[in-house]
């Protein structure tokens, strides 16, 4: 899974990405249409697509996912209608704001993967008794 983006500090997994969908009914918030797909049969259409190119390691409906993509794809990702984003870090805070605290809960939970372990007293030493 190397080709799938950078690993996790500390933690040797591929880093997952952040897929943020849009609200039922109001779109990507600029023009009002409706291309939202927040929950049922459109956000997992999305989902599903995305699982084509990658995988999705975890979901909180209605408009959040982790995936990991191959880099290649992370733009097609971006495109697909009703995807307000894919994040690698941070996300911007005009759409951290639209978030609800549930869901920012999620994000800063994945966020904080991000960060290094911190190292540990006896860290790489044997488990067994010395001898």
């Amino acid at each position: 899974m190397s080709d799938r983006g950078p690993r996790e500090p500390g933690w040797g997994v591929p880093r997952e990405l952040l897929l943020i969908l849009g609200d039922d009914g109001d779109g990507d918030g600029d023009d009002g249409d409706d291309t939202g797909v927040g929950g049922g049969a459109a956000a997992s259409a999305v989902l599903e697509r995305v699982a084509e190119w990658g995988q999705v390691t975890a979901r909180f409906p209605p408009r959040l996912a982790l995936v990991l993509l191959p880099a290649e794809r992370v733009a097609d990702a971006r495109a697909l209608r009703g995807v307000r984003g894919v994040f690698a870090g941070d996300v911007p805070e005009e759409l951290a704001g639209t978030l609800r605290a549930a869901e920012r809960l999620f994000v800063d939970g994945w966020l904080a993967r991000a960060q290094a372990k911190p190292p540990r007293a006896g860290d790489g030493r044997s488990w067994e008794p010395p001898t």
